[in-house]
Order: structure tokens, then C-alpha cells, then sequence
């Protein structure tokens, strides 16, 4: 009985589980869940989702330097101008001098824990096991965690590192007595390594011990430290389990591309071109044997070169003869010239008219050069070639087998792509760069993409989302990055992470994107809120603050997310007085009321009672302190809420944006019924019309001389049918023209608040 052909896995048998990346750049120790399909890197400006990618491009690139000295994060800096300090001092060869063995080798470990450093944890089963068999700690392994450290080292051994430290003491013996001022190279280690970064060394590879990995129970909370004993392993091996590619931003768009040139003249290429062009050399030239072994191509290149062979030589022989007419050739010289043409595909393709669009099924013979179509186009085209090109390059490598995780990591995508292109982007690209074949299923294919486009990263839902969170620097120390997994940011409240990912949806939030963030209660406010901001608050103005118009009631929905974010919030609520009183049937109820006297209501905000300041006495809401307006995690996230207090102190309580900007621009509605308002003794502008909302606003101001009893008649007034956005429109209409409207000041004091903390120098001492 024949013997039946195995099936092939119906699932990846090794994926790519975490990563922790220290010591380079800005991230200091940083740990990302890699997901099983598509992660995306959210966060502001600045924020280190670049870093990350480069970090992985960086260490598991396979020819060149490409490490420098910036790349080691700034607050290893000290300690390694330290080491240089030390040699400095020597004078002589140390390997030649006798010297102290263990002095040298502290300094080494010294300078590898310096170093910049890559863990890569992979999840994988038993049938992976020929793959990772190199990088397993323990006999006893099945399945499960497999970890690998790459590790930029200068030196690797005391002997190394005593070559280094007299190459870089020769270097700085003319000038270490030379003033600072002079800035005379090298200043220090890290300015010799900006010159001659290959001194920087190479990156070299060693297992980890699944019993400290990020998936071990408990998690280990900081990478593991090697013992001066590990033994790395070889390189190679990594390439059969591993292969990353990576997409550049796309900045060479619009007038840029006339710069783009290809390898064989000043003309131009597009995008796109360059991708076929790249992916025809690679896979289309002629080839016996390999991934560029096409028969069909081969046999049409040979009756072309053959065919073009026969018309060179009528198109030159007229000139061969008027060479004879010389005498050449002789009798012992070569009597016949023939001419042979070597056709490579990809040669075809190189120049600028390569790629043509025709314009419709009508017009046969209209066709328009590639880089005349729209811009997004043709990025999405080379995005999408290059994910391809990606695959296949993959599938059929130089030499052995597929490597059994492809990570790609694009940054950016969304330069030039539509909105409508940035939604499906994720999932597209992710469908680009996985085989579908049955014998490779059980390769693993994993995008990792970094955006700053809200409509990108609202595609996909948490699980998939990595918000990279800038961590200001300590007293004394240096600004870091952390990565907050979003996945579990709602633990396990499904209800409030659906809502959330909903609103992110549908309202395109940019909240994941801004350095602080406002929430407001209303129309109203997100209107008017922005402008006093702008006219009042120039610094703040220029930051990027996302408005989320959610109603300040609900912020706390958001709560969750809020808090994990750490980034400076505002919550702009109302205060929401109720009366609690019983029903005939003795049941409570609570009824709006107008805040007559407060000690018998109380706060029907949510947001206030659950949240902070957790107080549901209204009276006490009344004059607030420092810590009943500002909630903090501890580590750096505050959150800073406002609501209506008595309008001035003392006097009528507003329970509303619109009657506390009344209260506090009282003089300027009573200024309207006479025409007398302060802005038309200075300019042209004419007095606002009293219609709809704001003549009904101004009648019931000028109605009523007594502020208490005025209190009670705006309350009133807004429950009827005032429309709320109209009389937004107008006041924008209004400050817009200058009109001395001032912020309420339960907002102003926010704005303020939050102006000091996005400008440190602003503080105080705390």
C-alpha cells in the first residue's frame, strides 16, 4: 500500500508573539504585542512608532552598518563618555601591555549593557521545531516560547574592546587638551562613533529563557539579563525562521518624482514603474534555473534576439564594408563580424513611458505616461506592487525554503491615499503579503503598520491597536516611549470598548493622535470652546487637541481609555442639579432643577459622581479645590474637570454653558437693547440682530434687574424651546467679530490649566 502524501498544516506553526526593543533611540524598554495578522502603531508626534519599526528594520538587516551613534538612547550617553574618559587615560597598547583582566572585562559588560538591544518572542508548535531547534534553552521544550536577543556590540571580547579603546584613545589624545568650546573631534566616545559608526560593531544573535518571557505566568516586567557566558548563535539561522521587509514613508511624490532616475539615464520613472522594474530584474530576466526561470519567456526572448540579430547586421553591413575598404580584415585576421543581442526583461521596462494608462475602451491608441495620473494613485499602486514583490521574493528565495514569518512593517501608508484607500488599506495590504497556496499554510505573514491617519487606525479594532505613549523625562533624566496595548485598555467591559470603538468609527476621532485632549458637553461648546482657545490662549492654540464631542455627562464611558492614554485632559461637563423627591408610590425620582438652593439638590452627573470629584452634594461643588478639579494615575496622566460654579462668587449658579456665558457677559446683553454696545465706538461693525434665540436671551437679561431671580428665569428659558445652536452660531458670529465676549470662567480656568501643562515652562514650582 502506497504510502499517503502528508497533509499541509492548516495553521502557522510559528508566529511572531512580542518584541521588546531597549536602549535605542527614545525607547528606553519598550514591549509590543505583535498581533497574529495586522498591529498598528497609533500616538502623536514624536511619539516613537518610527523607532520601532526602524529598530526591527535596523537589527535584522543583513548587509551594512546601519546603526549610529544616535541611535544609542540618550541617557546611556553618561556612562559610555565615562568609558571613554577611562581611555583616555592609557598609555600604552593594552594588548601588549600586561594588564587587569577583570578591570577590562567589567568594562565590557559596562559597555554591552549600554548597548541597544532586540527581543523577538516567538509563539510556536511542536512542527516548528527543525526552525527554532537552534534557539531552544532546554531539552525538555514542545511547544510554546522561543526567544531571541539581537545586540549591537562594539566588542564582543576584552580583546576587542581593548582595540577599540586605543583606536579611540589615539583618535582623542591631539585634542583632549583643547577647550570644549572648540568642539575638536572627537569631544568624546559618542562623537568618535559619529565618525566612524562601524566601530559601532555588529549585531550578533543569543537565545532568551522562556521562563522570563513577556507570555511566562507571572509576565517578566523588564528583559532578561544575559550571563557574560551566552554564546551567540549563528546568524544564519535566524534567516530560515525570520524575513522582514520594509516600506519607507512615501515623501518622493508630485514635482519630487522628476528626481527620481533610473540606473540607465536622466529620465523619469514613476512609482509604480520602479516597483515593476524592480520585481522584473529580480524575477523576469532570463535564467536557467531559479525563481527567474521562465520558459515561455525565455523561448520569446530567444526568437526576438534572434529576429532583431538578422535586421543589426543589414542595418550595419554597409558600414562594415567601408571599414574593408582599409584593408581590414587580412588574410590572418578574423574574416566575418556578426552581431548578438542579449535581451533582459527588466532592461524592457526602464524608461519613463514603461507603464501607460489608456484612457477608456474607445481611444485604442490614447494612452497617458504613468506619472501624469492622480498622485494617489499611483501610490497605491507602488504600495501595493511593492507588497507583492514583498510575497513573492519570500517564496521563492536564492536558496532553501520560505522563512516561516514574513513581518512587514510599512510607515505611513496613508501619504497621498484617499480616505476611502486608508480604511481598507489594512486589510488589503495584509491579504497582499499572505500566500494563499495550501502547501504554505503554515508560514506566517504579519503586517506592522505605523499611522497618523484616524481613519486608518479606526479600520481595526482594539485588539490590533498599539498606542505609543510619550513618557516626559524625570528630574534629571530623558524623555521615553511606552507602548499601551488598547486590546486591554476596557479589561473586561465589552459594553463600553464596543461603544468605544463605535464612536471612534463613526466620528473619526483624532484622540489617538493629539497631545492633549477636551471633551464637551454640547453643540455649543465644541463651537465655541475652540474659539475662545484660539483668541485667548495663543500657546495652546498651536498644540493638536482633539475635541470630543460626546457630551461631558458620558465622558466617563471613555474613562478606561482616558486614564491609559495619559495624555492632558479636559472634561468640560455640566453640573446637572436635580431635586430627589418620592412618587405616590413612594418611589424616588430626580427632577432638573434650577439651583436655588443648592444644600437640597444634588449632582445627576455621572461623570462627576463616578469619576471625579466622586461628590454628589451639589453645595459642595460650589467652590472647588485643587483636588476635586484635577484627577491623577500616579505616573504622569491627569485629567482636569470643569463644570459651572456660582456666576460672580456668591451669586446666581448656572447649571449650563449657555446661561453661565450670559451671567458672565451680562452687561453686554443689556447693552444690546440699546444699541450701545462697546465694539461701535470703535469700528463699523454693526450690533447683532434681535432675532431667534439672542432676542429672547437679551428680553429675559433686561426683564429681570434681580441676579438671583435672574438665575431661576434662564433656567427656565432654556428648558423651553431655546435653540441652543443657533444662539451658538450667533455668539461665534459675534466673537468672531470682536465683541468683548468672555469665557465663562469654569472653562477659562481649564483652558489655563491645560495651557501649563503642554508648557512646562509655565509651572510653578511643585
Amino acid at each position: 500500500m502506497s504510502e499517503q502524501p502528508s497533509m499541509p498544516p492548516q495553521a502557522p506553526t510559528v508566529r511572531l508573539y512580542y518584541i521588546e526593543v531597549s536602549r535605542f533611540r527614545r525607547l528606553a524598554q519598550t514591549r509590543v504585542q505583535i498581533d497574529k495578522e495586522t498591529t498598528v502603531l497609533v500616538g502623536a508626534n514624536n511619539s516613537g512608532k518610527t523607532s520601532i519599526l526602524i529598530a526591527l528594520r535596523n537589527f535584522l538587516a543583513t548587509t551594512g552598518q546601519v546603526f549610529g551613534a544616535f541611535d544609542i538612547s540618550l541617557d546611556q550617553w553618561p556612562a559610555l563618555r565615562a568609558l571613554g574618559e577611562e581611555w583616555e587615560k592609557l598609555t600604552e597598547a593594552p594588548a601588549t601591555a600586561a594588564g587587569d583582566v577583570a578591570k577590562w572585562e567589567g568594562q565590557l559588560t559596562a559597555l554591552l549593557a549600554s548597548m541597544p538591544t532586540l527581543d523577538l518572542w516567538f509563539d510556536a508548535q511542536s512542527g516548528a521545531y527543525n526552525l527554532v531547534a537552534p534557539f531552544i534553552t532546554s531539552l525538555n521544550w514542545s511547544e510554546g516560547a522561543v526567544g531571541i536577543r539581537l545586540r549591537l556590540e562594539p566588542a564582543s571580547s576584552v580583546e576587542e574592546l581593548q582595540k577599540l579603546a586605543w583606536r579611540y584613545r589615539e583618535a582623542r589624545q591631539p585634542v583632549k587638551n583643547l577647550k570644549k568650546e572648540a568642539h575638536a573631534w572627537p569631544a568624546d566616545l559618542i562623537d568618535y562613533w559619529l565618525r566612524y559608526p562601524a566601530d559601532l560593531g555588529s549585531v550578533l544573535i543569543y537565545k532568551l529563557d522562556p521562563a522570563h518571557a513577556p507570555t511566562a505566568n507571572p509576565p517578566a516586567v523588564a528583559p532578561q539579563t544575559l550571563t557574560p557566558q551566552a554564546a551567540p548563535v549563528d546568524r544564519t539561522k535566524l534567516s530560515k525562521l525570520l524575513r522582514v521587509d520594509f516600506v519607507a514613508a512615501q515623501r518622493g511624490l508630485g514635482t519630487e518624482e522628476a528626481e527620481t532616475r533610473s540606473t540607465a539615464g536622466a529620465h523619469r520613472v514613476g512609482l509604480f514603474s520602479n516597483q515593476l522594474l524592480k520585481y522584473a530584474r529580480q524575477h523576469l530576466n532570463v535564467a536557467t534555473t531559479g525563481q527567474c526561470h521562465q520558459p515561455d519567456l525565455v523561448a520569446a526572448i530567444a526568437t526576438a534576439q534572434l529576429e532583431l540579430d538578422a535586421r543589426i547586421k543589414v542595418a550595419l553591413t554597409p558600414s562594415i564594408e567601408d571599414v574593408k575598404k582599409l584593408g581590414y580584415p587580412t588574410l590572418h585576421d578574423p574574416q566575418e563580424i556578426h552581431f548578438r543581442t542579449r535581451i533582459q526583461t527588466g532592461d524592457l521596462l526602464d524608461h519613463s513611458t514603461a507603464v501607460q494608462y489608456r484612457i477608456d475602451g474607445q481611444q485604442a491608441d490614447v494612452y497617458l505616461p504613468e506619472y501624469s495620473i492622480g498622485l494617489g494613485y499611483q501610490n497605491l499602486q507602488s504600495l501595493s506592487y511593492q507588497l507583492v514583490s514583498f510575497r513573492d521574493a519570500r517564496l521563492k528565495p536564492a536558496e532553501g525554503s520560505p522563512a516561516a514569518v514574513h513581518i512587514v512593517l510599512v510607515e505611513e501608508p496613508e501619504a497621498h491615499l484617499h480616505v476611502q484607500v486608508q480604511r481598507i488599506f489594512p486589510r488589503r495590504a495584509a491579504e497582499l503579503i499572505s500566500p494563499v497556496a495550501p502547501e504554505h499554510a503554515h508560514l506566517s505573514s504579519q503586517l506592522v503598520i505605523s499611522t497618523h491617519a484616524s481613519h486608518l487606525a479606526h479600520a481595526e479594532n482594539f485588539d490590533r491597536l498599539r498606542y505609543v505613549r510619550r513618557i516626559a523625562a524625570a528630574a534629571g533624566g530623558m524623555p521615553s516611549s511606552d507602548v499601551i496595548d488598547l486590546a486591554t485598555a476596557f479589561g473586561t467591559d465589552k459594553e463600553t470598548r464596543t461603544f468605544a470603538e463605535r464612536y471612534f468609527r463613526v466620528q473619526h476621532t483624532d484622540l489617538l493622535f493629539a497631545d492633549a485632549a477636551i471633551f464637551v458637553e454640547g453643540a455649543a461648546e465644541r463651537m465655541l470652546v475652540p474659539l475662545f482657545i484660539e483668541r485667548d490662549f495663543h500657546d495652546l492654540d498651536k498644540r493638536y487637541i482633539s475635541f470630543l464631542d460626546l457630551g461631558g455627562r458620558h465622558a466617563h464611558r471613555l474613562r478606561p481609555l482616558v486614564e491609559r492614554l495619559g495624555i492632558p485632559t479636559v472634561v468640560i461637563t455640566d453640573v446637572d442639579p436635580v431635586e430627589v423627591t418620592k412618587d405616590a408610590n413612594g418611589k424616588t425620582v430626580r427632577k432638573a432643577a434650577a439651583i436655588v438652593d443648592p444644600n437640597l439638590l444634588e449632582c445627576g452627573n455621572d461623570t462627576l459622581n463616578g469619576w471625579h470629584p466622586k461628590q454628589k452634594e451639589l453645595h459642595l461643588l460650589a467652590e472647588p479645590k485643587e483636588a476635586d478639579l484635577v484627577w491623577s494615575n500616579g505616573s504622569g496622566g491627569r485629567v482636569r474637570f470643569a463644570w459651572q460654579v456660582p456666576v460672580p462668587k456668591g451669586g446666581p449658579w448656572p447649571s449650563s454653558f449657555e446661561d453661565s456665558l450670559i451671567l458672565t457677559n451680562i452687561d453686554w446683553f443689556r447693552s444690546i437693547k440699546q444699541q450701545k454696545i462697546q465694539k461701535l465706538a470703535e469700528s463699523d461693525v454693526p450690533p447683532p440682530k434681535l432675532v431667534g434665540p439672542l432676542r429672547v436671551a437679551v428680553e429675559t437679561v433686561v426683564a429681570q434687574p434681580d441676579l438671583a431671580a435672574l438665575g431661576e428665569d434662564l433656567h427656565r428659558m432654556l428648558r423651553k424651546d431655546f435653540a441652543k445652536a443657533e444662539f451658538a452660531a450667533i455668539m461665534f458670529e459675534r466673537i468672531s467679530l470682536d465683541d468683548k465676549l468672555a469665557c465663562p470662567a469654569y472653562i477659562a480656568d481649564a483652558l489655563a490649566w491645560l495651557d501649563k501643562e503642554l508648557a512646562p515652562s509655565k509651572k510653578g514650582p511643585e
